[in-house]
C-alpha cells in the first residue's frame, strides 16, 4: 500500500523527496481519519524525515517538520509562500480581508495600525475587563465545585475565553450582558464549524457541508452586531471602552488614514476568532497535563499561593508567575493549538536538499516540529523547566513556534500569554481539577488540535 522512497546520495537539485503514496486514487486519506491522525503524521516524520511528500487524491502535499525549512518558508522567502485559497476560503467568509488573510501593502498598513494595541504596554488598559469576565465565569464553577460536580473543561474554557475576548474587545459599558453571551456563543459555533470543515478542502467539492446554513447565519448576525457596536462606540465616545475603541481611533502613521467601516468589521472578526481558539484549546490540555504530571500541579499551586497570597492576580503579578508561564509554554509545545499551517509556492523553491515545484502545497507541521527528536531532547516528556532560561530553550530560533514566526507571526501573542497566565492562576488558586477516569484525549484532524471527546473533569474547591 505504501511506497517509501529512500533518500538518495544525488546532488541537492536531484535528490528525491521521500513519498507516501497510500491507496490508489485517494492516497493516504484513510490514515488521516484514523483514531490519532497527528500521531500518524508524526510517525511519518520520524520514519521518513523532515520533508515528506504525501499523496492525497490527485494533489500531493509536502509535510515539513524541520526548523531550517520553517525559517525559509516563514521568514527568508515568505513572499514566495502564499496562503492557498482552498484552505482559507471558509476563513475569508468570516474575517473578510482581515489581518490573517490579507497580503501586500494593505496587510502591512493594517498590521501597523493593529500591532501597537496588542502590545503589553497597551494591554494594561484591557486587563481589568479580562479579570472581571473571568470572575463571572468562575462564579458558575464555584457552584458546581461546591457539590463536587463535573464539567467539560473544553466547553468551559471556550465559554471563558469567549467572554474575556468579547469584554476586552467591546468593553462592558457599551455591550449589554445578554449581547456578551450571544456574541461569545456565536463565535464558539463559528470557530467550531471552521475547524470541523477545514479538512474538507481536500475532499471533492460536490460533497455536502453539514451545518453551513447555521454557520452563515452566525456570521451575518455577528457582523451585524459588530457594525452596531461600532456605531455605538462612535456615538458614545465617553463611555465606550475596549480594544474596538482603540481600533476606531487608530491612524496609520504613513498614510494618516483610518480604517473604513468594512476594515474595522474584518479586523474585529479576525482578532476575536483568531484569539479565541488558541488559548481555549491550550487551556483545555491543562487538565490532561496536571493529571499526568501531579508534580506540575503541586509546583503551580505553590507558586500561585506564594505570589498572590489568595488575592486576584494584578497586571503587575503576571511577570512574577514564572513557573506558570513555563507550564503554558510547554503545553503550547506539546499540544500546539494550530498543528499545521498550509502554504502554496508561487515559484519553485529549494528546501535543504529538496526541490519543490511551482504551486506545490506545503503543510508546515508545527506538531511535528515540536516533537522532533532530532531537534528536541525528550520531546514526549512534559518538562516546563526547559523554558526556564530567558528566551526559552537553547534551540534553533525556529524550533519553537506556537504563534508561528516571521513577518506574519501572530499579532496577538502577548495578549494570549497574558490571558492564559491570568486564567491558569485564577483557576488553580480556587479549584482542584481531577480528570474523570476512562477518557481518551486524541485530536481529530481540523483547524485546531482539540481533544475530540473533550476533557471531563471533577471540580472541588481548594481548602
Amino acid at each position: 500500500m505504501v511506497n517509501q522512497q529512500s533518500q538518495s546520495t544525488q546532488t541537492a537539485e536531484e535528490q528525491a523527496i521521500p513519498t507516501r503514496d497510500g491507496w490508489p486514487l485517494i492516497g493516504i486519506l484513510p490514515e488521516l481519519f484514523q483514531a490519532d491522525p497527528y500521531q500518524y503524521l508524526k510517525n511519518v516524520m520520524l520514519k521518513d524525515g523532515d520533508l515528506v511528500k504525501l499523496n492525497i487524491f490527485t494533489k500531493p502535499v509536502y509535510l515539513v517538520s524541520h526548523p531550517d525549512y520553517f525559517q525559509r518558508i516563514l521568514r527568508d522567502n515568505y513572499q514566495n509562500y502564499r496562503k492557498p485559497d482552498m484552505f482559507y476560503k471558509i476563513g475569508k467568509s468570516v474575517i473578510g480581508n482581515g489581518l490573517v488573510v490579507s497580503s501586500g501593502p494593505f496587510w502591512l498598513r493594517q498590521r501597523r495600525m493593529i500591532q501597537p494595541h496588542l502590545h503589553r504596554k497597551q494591554l494594561v488598559n484591557l486587563y481589568a475587563s479580562m479579570v472581571d469576565a473571568t470572575n463571572e465565569i468562575l462564579k458558575g464553577w464555584e457552584e458546581i465545585a461546591s457539590h463536587n460536580g463535573e464539567i467539560d473543561l473544553g466547553d468551559e474554557m471556550r465559554a471563558l475565553i469567549g467572554r474575556i475576548l468579547t469584554c476586552a474587545m467591546f468593553g462592558t459599558e457599551i455591550l449589554k450582558p445578554e449581547e456578551i453571551v450571544d456574541v461569545s456563543n456565536r463565535v464558539r459555533r463559528i470557530f467550531k464549524f471552521v475547524g470541523e470543515t477545514f479538512y474538507m478542502t481536500l475532499m471533492p467539492k460536490w460533497l455536502p457541508v453539514p451545518g453551513l446554513k447555521e454557520f452563515e447565519n452566525d456570521i451575518k448576525v455577528t457582523k451585524d452586531m459588530v457594525n452596531e457596536i461600532i456605531i455605538r462606540c462612535r456615538r458614545d465616545k465617553e463611555t465606550s471602552a475596549g480594544l474596538i475603541r482603540m481600533l476606531i481611533d487608530s491612524v496609520d502613521e504613513e498614510s494618516h488614514e483610518q480604517m473604513t467601516e468594512q476594515q474595522l468589521v474584518d479586523e474585529v472578526m479576525t482578532i476575536v476568532t483568531a484569539g479565541y481558539e488558541t488559548t481555549a484549546v491550550t487551556l483545555t490540555w491543562l487538565g490532561v497535563v496536571i493529571e499526568k504530571n501531579p508534580e506540575v500541579l503541586e509546583k503551580l499551586q505553590a507558586e500561585i499561593d506564594q505570589v498572590l497570597g489568595g488575592r486576584t492576580p494584578s497586571f503587575q503579578d503576571i511577570p512574577q508567575l514564572i513557573y506558570t508561564r513555563q507550564v503554558f509554554s510547554e503545553i503550547l509545545r506539546m499540544y500546539p493549538p494550530t498543528a499545521f499551517l498550509p502554504r502554496a509556492l508561487n515559484e519553485a523553491d529549494q528546501l535543504g536538499n529538496y526541490q519543490l515545484p511551482e504551486d506545490a502545497l506545503v503543510l508546515i507541521f508545527f506538531y511535528g516540529l515540536h516533537h522532533n527528536p532530532r531537534i528536541w531532547d525528550k520531546p514526549e516528556e512534559f518538562i516546563p523547566e526547559r523554558f526556564a532560561t530567558e528566551g526559552g530553550p537553547n534551540q534553533h530560533p525556529f524550533a519553537y513556534l506556537p504563534f508561528s514566526s516571521g513577518p506574519r507571526k501572530c499579532a496577538g501573542d502577548e495578549f494570549a500569554l497574558l490571558e492564559a497566565i491570568m486564567v491558569i492562576a485564577m483557576v488553580i488558586q480556587k479549584f482542584n481539577i481531577a480528570v474523570v477516569p476512562n477518557q481518551t484525549f486524541t485530536a481529530k484532524l481540523g483547524g485546531s488540535m482539540y481533544p475530540e471527546y473533550g476533557v471531563k473533569v471533577a471540580l472541588s474547591l481548594r481548602s
